[in-house]
């Protein structure tokens, strides 16, 4: 075969087999990447195999570059990712199981010795003491060997000395509460910072899980809710300095499960112990301690939304008391107080992106929640625990509105300022209503006006609830504007003289202001410019259908509708708009209708050959106008070529 022939089916045979060499790498890569996901296996139970210091083993090619092909890493917990039901029974059943079997083992010595009376209080602490302290060191003895049990031993060891402090001093009363309180938050924090040392979840879990329930299962009759706020706030403090920003599933959960059982527990508390205003404090106390100063980004967004959720819950609560030993006006202040500093944490920590991809969000309910339904709740906590009148509570809520407003300057264009536009909005609207209670009329120029300068705002804060909340303002001025013409005695009031008049002349200028703050090219201000005529065309006609008598209400009304269609059809043909035309033409109709029929029930034939003959001037003008030549259809004329002739 000639060289030139040989050369190109050479050079193919090269390229293919280098595209097979580049192809076998990847798939070698791509299994070596997933054998490093699952980790290296017991083959017997599938799960992982411990390294001899009790840490995972490492990757077996620990300098091997990344691969681009690499997924995002699964969020880490201390569930093993495959466990079978053998594996689950012998790893976790048979220690739940053990622990179950020694506490009633204990606890069954415990009655015996007691019932026989070989055991006191003091003993029984001490053995309680004596027994965490060797659970403690058999577990940090294994911890380098077994990791798993050794933390479940730490964290048994640390739940018997939060049992035996607050048995010591609430139960038992053998040492003051706040020894207790100290023996059992220093417990919690050493054990906290061992396990931020080892980042170990299932240490973590375990130890914090019998620290948190440790106040209730020695808890008997009336407790001290001052003193178990405080131990709350310092073993939650701690746990979240433990789990700090770990993607730790089950921790966030049980930490969030604390929170909330906590939360309940004072609530529920009596008032005159200061039950309710505590559990509003404590979500917050744990948001500044327990999540601001250890955890960032979208995870602290989350827990923080959490424990706002519930102090707005137990603000609540505490704006319904009725047995509080504080006067309302200072209950309210605390209710507004702890309103303020949550929208101080979420002005500090909203800049982060959220994870999940904009096109599957469309309702970003988690920013409404922060900035509009939370704080709304904290607002009519407020005003409940006020109980003063309609002005009193009026002003609180053009307090909150104004303070709302200020919060709304902060945020950037999005959804977190459109949820705070609406809360401000109907925070003001509130305000309005209570303090115009009784007096319609100023009512509903206020509203209007209001709705005009939210599209005025629109124009320095961009947000869609500024205009949306605008128009339905602005709707609802132009009916009840019309009710109130509507209402007005017939025959007894004098044209565009009335309170009704002028309120209706304040909508009218509303519509035309947002009209003029809307730019001109947006689909807006063709509903404000439709608006704006209709409701001075309805304005116009409820002012001369009943004015004076039957008889000028009849003879205002054809002159009003002929004269209304001239100018609809003049304005149509010279801006070249079909709509007025037509507008203009079924007034007409609507003009030759009335004077036809309408006017016959006037007993006075002058008024009725009067109705007849304004019909009849109009018309002509309209049909002169039509009439003459190229007037037929004003676009297509304006722009058709001329004929040569």
């Amino acid at each position: 075969m000639p060289s030139d022939e040989r050369d190109p089916t050479d050079s193919l045979e090269r390229r293919v087999a280098s595209l097979e060499s580049v192809v076998r790498a990847l798939t070698d890569e791509l299994a070596r990447l997933r054998s490093d996901r699952r980790g290296l296996s017991d083959p017997e139970s599938g799960a992982p195999v411990e390294h001899p210091t009790g840490r995972p083993s490492a990757s077996p090619h620990p300098m091997a570059p990344r691969s681009p092909l690499a997924v995002a890493p699964e969020e880490r917990t201390w569930l093993p990712a495959q466990l079978d039901v053998e594996s689950l029974v012998g790893r976790y059943g048979t220690l739940l199981l053990a622990t179950i079997s020694a506490l009633a083992a204990v606890g069954m010595f415990l009655n015996w010795a007691i019932a026989k009376g070989y055991l006191g209080p003091s003993q029984r602490i001490a053995l309680g003491l004596i027994t965490a302290a060797a659970l403690g060191v058999a577990g940090l003895r294994l911890h380098g060997r077994e990791r798993s049990f050794g933390a479940s031993l730490l964290g048994l060891a640390l739940a018997i000395t939060h049992v035996c402090a607050w048995g010591a001093g609430p139960l038992l009363k053998l040492i003051p509460p706040w020894g207790a309180f100290v023996l059992a938050a220093l417990a919690s924090i050493a054990l906290a910072v061992f396990a931020h040392a080892e980042d170990d979840e299932p240490l973590w879990s375990v130890g914090f899980s019998g620290a948190a329930i440790a106040p209730f299962v020695t808890a008997s009759g009336r407790s001290n809710l001052l003193l178990l706020a405080a131990y709350g706030v310092a073993v939650l403090a701690s746990a979240g300095y433990a789990m700090g920003a770990r993607r730790w599933v089950v921790a966030g959960r049980l930490f969030l499960l604390a929170a909330m059982m906590y939360t309940l527990a004072l609530a529920t508390g009596h008032e005159i112990d200061f039950g309710p205003p505590l559990a509003m404090a404590f979500p917050l106390a744990v948001a500044l301690t327990g999540v601001v100063p250890w955890i960032g980004g979208w995870p602290r967004r989350e827990r923080l939304r959490a424990l706002g959720a519930l102090t707005a819950l137990a603000a609540l609560r505490t704006g319904m008391g009725i047995g509080h030993p504080l006067d309302e006006t200072t209950v309210a202040s605390l209710i507004a107080a702890a309103g303020i500093v949550w929208l101080v944490l979420v002005d500090r920590t909203h800049a982060v992106a959220e994870p999940v991809p904009s096109p599957y969000r469309h309702l970003h309910e988690g920013d409404w929640l922060d900035a509009a339904v939370l704080p709304l709740a904290f607002t009519a906590a407020t005003v409940a625990a006020l109980d003063a009148s309609a002005h009193g509570s009026g002003l609180a809520m053009a307090a909150a509105a104004a303070i709302l407003l200020v919060s709304m300057m902060r945020y950037p264009q999005g959804s977190l300022r459109d949820a705070a536009v609406f809360a401000t909005v109907i925070s003001a609207l509130v305000a309005v209503l209570l303090l115009l209670k009784g007096r319609e009329s100023e009512l509903l120029a206020t509203i209007a006006v209001l709705s005009a300068a939210g599209f005025a705002a629109n124009l320095k804060w961009r947000s869609i609830s500024w205009t949306t909340l605008g128009l339905i303002g602005l709707a609802w001025a132009v009916l009840a504007s019309l009710a109130q013409l509507s209402t007005r005695t017939p025959y007894e009031y004098a044209p565009f003289l009335t309170e009704e008049s002028a309120v209706a002349a304040v909508v009218l200028a509303s519509i035309l202001t947002a009209m003029r703050l809307t730019p001109a090219d947006a689909k807006l201000d063709t509903v404000l410019r439709g608006a704006a005529m209709a409701w001075a065309f309805l304005w116009v006609h409820q002012e001369l259908a009943l004015a004076v008598n039957p008889t000028v209400g009849m003879l205002l009304r054809v002159t009003y509708y002929a004269a209304t269609s001239v100018t609809a059809v003049a304005l149509g043909r010279a801006r070249q708009v079909p709509v007025l035309r037509h507008v203009g033409l079924g007034l007409a109709v609507v003009a030759a209708g009335t004077a036809l029929y309408g006017a016959r029930n006037l007993e006075s034939i002058g008024a009725r050959i009067g109705a007849d003959l304004v019909a009849a001037v109009f018309l002509l003008a309209i049909a002169y106008w039509y009439r003459r030549p190229g007037s037929g259809r004003m676009p297509r004329a304006a722009t058709a070529p001329q004929s040569q002739l």
